[in-house]
């Protein structure tokens, strides 16, 4: 089987746009969570906080692009701007035919969605129609925006599925590859801070509403505190290789995607089973080639809901055991939808180069099944490591990573 590396990645997220800055922020109690004073002006709406990517200007992608893309296109190619930089990527290799694309979000552009209805909600009218509308609303439009913009000429996949579409990206594209279908491929997914997403959360009863006033100690994964998500948003781009490709051309190999599987709950729409989760991790351990015990961080899905939470602890409790530090990144981000696996991956990767594991900001007083769990980052050596993202419709997914010797 055709072994797969990373050589090269990029992000954009709410505690900074290149993956040292975001791991710098999150070895320290820092939030990208903030209040949003002009959301309380929608009434019944109990949910006033997210997360939203600093210091992005849209204008650094060039107009001819940009008109085709929503902000969750932007914070997708800005993403793989960086990673194909970092990679060393030409034109002949996003060209030649042997480089695909894998990415996706929970939906496309919600900012362009709004246009379009207000217009013709209030004018009952195709005359005005901005005709690009549909290009950054439609639902694989980050897949195929990066294929545009990099004029690639490979396959371009398109993974929605809400939390895990970023980790579905990368699991699709360790398949490509591995089957020679593809030498390259961009991999991973974005998504666009909008009110409907917090709206949508708030109506099920999922979203954070008891910290409006203090939006920093939201949400608060594993905490016995915890009230909700917090939604988020940006983008996370990852450049997977053959390990062999990658080596002929010089590239530095930043770690090597072990194995990846997903699976199915069927039971619930809304309602995590922590079976369907831990199958999902014991058949990526299997995929990867490595039993439980080589495992030495986990990254949890973990977005801070009491039902969600107490599920996927008991689903790692059953299948790594107590010793392995569990942390999630999202009491410092927020959930980034689609984008949180990719960013996670990332995080993961720069957790082995270091040596430390992040730890779960917010968590004050843990009230699920006996996990290890940092309050503060834990310095010791990392080969290999899992991340988790889980989805509503029973999605579950999990990848495995290892460090490059």
């Amino acid at each position: 089987m055709r072994r797969v590396v990373v050589t090269g990645m990029g992000v954009r997220s709410p505690l900074g746009n290149t993956p040292e800055a975001l791991f710098d922020a999150l070895l320290g109690d820092n939030s990208g969570v903030r209040r949003f004073d002009d959301w309380a002006e929608i009434a019944e709406l109990g949910c006033l906080v997210g997360g939203k990517v600093a210091d992005f200007d849209p204008k650094q992608i060039p107009r001819k692009y940009r008109r085709s893309m929503g902000r969750v296109a932007m914070y997708a190619v800005a993403s793989a701007v960086d990673a194909v930089a970092e990679a060393g990527l030409t034109e002949e290799h996003l060209q030649g035919g042997r480089l695909g694309v894998t990415a996706g979000s929970t939906t496309g552009s919600s900012g362009a969605d709004q246009q379009f209805w207000e217009h013709f909600i209030s004018q009952r009218s195709a005359r005005g129609i901005k005709s690009t509308l549909f290009f950054q609303s439609m639902s694989h439009t980050v897949a195929t925006n990066l294929a545009m913009y990099f004029n690639i000429t490979g396959e371009a996949v398109s993974t929605n599925a809400a939390c895990a579409s970023s980790t579905q990206a990368i699991g699709t594209a360790l398949d490509r590859i591995r089957a020679g279908r593809a030498d390259m491929m961009l991999a991973g997914g974005a998504d666009e801070l909008h009110v409907a997403a917090a709206m949508t959360f708030d109506a099920m009863g999922g979203a954070s509403r008891g910290f409006n006033d203090d939006p920093g100690q939201t949400p608060r994964p594993f905490d016995a505190g915890r009230d909700g998500i917090v939604v988020s948003e940006g983008g996370a781009i990852l450049v997977l290789e053959e390990r062999e490709h990658a080596l002929a051309r010089g590239a530095t190999i930043l770690a090597e995607v072990l194995g990846y599987a997903g699976t199915s709950d069927a039971v619930n729409m809304a309602s995590p089973a922590p079976d369907g989760m831990a199958k999902a991790i014991e058949l990526a351990l299997a995929d990867a080639g490595v039993d439980a015990s080589a495992i030495d961080y986990a990254c949890a899905h973990a977005t801070g809901t009491p039902i969600g939470d107490e599920a996927e602890a008991e689903a790692l409790h059953r299948v790594l055991g107590g010793d392995v530090p569990v942390s999630s990144l999202k009491g410092h981000l927020g959930h980034m939808l689609g984008a949180c696996g990719g960013v996670e991956a990332i995080a993961c990767i720069l957790a082995m180069q270091r040596g430390v594991v992040p730890f779960t900001k917010n968590l004050a007083d843990p009230d699920v099944a006996a996990l290890l769990l940092p309050t503060a980052p834990l310095e010791r050596p990392l080969s290999t490591v899992l991340s988790t993202n889980f989805a509503f419709g029973g999605v579950n997914t999990a990848l495995v990573l290892r460090r490059e010797a």
